[in-house]
């Protein structure tokens, strides 16, 4: 039978949107697959079991939770564990996850435990009936694509890139079951939490931010940057830039929005000096509230935007941040 295993994704307890999309990744390929089998959520820390039921109102069979006193914070040799075991006993057709900062540790780490097939960052995933499977994948910097192919067996562990997870509803009344399943602890591992350090807002990685500043190359060179970096500090946000930006060496590849660098769903991002190309827009797409500030006010970033401030960075920007700080 078909079992196509999806990853919850947590945070604070709630699901996180991409599980869903995953969802729908899932029952695409159960109907090209054209088999009987069922879709397996499984979820890994101490979301509540009302939460992990509800996904059966989108099409998940059952929920696998694994619980324990270990599994309250990410640590990647232990969850890599706790999804090799469940892997070992239950053998699915697949495993899908959503790209992010914690899934590119995990899929890396499982897979190799496993000894099977990685596909990091896949726009497209199928499975065919000679044992085969096939993935395309973005490279040179997401201006070129390849297509990979790859053994199904053993199971294949694939990470999406999240800006092509459709959104989706519900379209079922039924609850999926709730398996729960302990987790002894552990006395042999070869790595262990002694301290978490929390990042400051303004270094905290993309993809986990609830708030964005992000600087294009309407905010200029040299010390013109500074800015961005001031709002974000002002406001408690991370630090975000367009490709020229990169280029000019005024932030890392990491801090990179849009196809050729993270995709990102912050619940407010403030776009500052941004024209607002196709290439950039992939990447913030999803942001709940965005703003946007440039001179153009033609700028295609409008056209995302819920508020849309139309003048020159330099000259709002340190106004608003004297606001801030005068309310503080």
């Amino acid at each position: 039978m078909v079992d196509i295993w999806i990853y919850v994704q947590q945070k604070d307890g709630d699901i996180e949107a991409p599980t869903f999309g995953l969802v729908s990744e899932a029952k695409r390929l159960m109907t090209e697959l054209d088999a009987a089998g069922q879709i397996t959520a499984v979820a890994l820390g101490p979301a509540d079991e009302s939460t992990l039921s509800a996904l059966g109102t989108y099409g998940v069979s059952r929920v696998l939770q694994v619980t324990g006193k270990q599994m309250h914070r990410y640590q990647g040799e232990i969850f890599s564990r706790a999804l090799l075991n469940l892997a070992h006993n239950e053998e699915p057709t697949c495993l899908l996850m959503c790209q992010s900062a914690e899934t590119e540790d995990l899929a890396q780490r499982l897979a190799a435990l496993l000894q099977a097939a990685l596909v990091t960052r896949a726009m497209d995933f199928s499975m065919r009936p000679d044992g085969t499977a096939r993935a395309v994948r973005p490279v040179a910097n997401g201006y070129l694509f390849e297509e990979v192919t790859l053994d199904s067996q053993p199971t294949p562990v694939v990470s999406f890139l999240p800006a092509v997870l459709l959104d989706t509803i519900p379209d079922r009344d039924t609850l999926a079951a709730v398996t729960t399943i302990p987790l002894p602890d552990s006395q042999d591992l070869k790595t262990r939490t002694v301290e978490v350090i929390e990042a400051a807002p303004e270094d905290l990685d993309l993809e986990e931010a609830d708030i964005i500043v992000v600087g294009g190359r309407g905010v200029g060179k040299g010390d013109s940057f500074d800015v961005i970096h001031s709002l974000a500090r002002a406001i408690g946000g991370s630090v975000g830039g367009t490709r020229p930006i990169i280029d000019w060496g005024y932030l890392t590849y990491d801090r990179q929005i849009g196809q050729t660098g993270k995709y990102v769903s912050p619940r407010l991002i403030i776009n500052c000096g941004i024209s607002g190309a196709n290439e950039y827009t992939a990447g913030m797409e999803k942001s709940q509230q965005v703003i946007a500030i440039d001179q153009n006010p033609r700028a295609r970033i409008f056209r995302f935007a819920d508020l849309g401030v139309v003048g020159d960075v330099h000259q709002i920007l340190p106004l608003l941040i004297s606001r801030i700080e005068d309310q503080e």
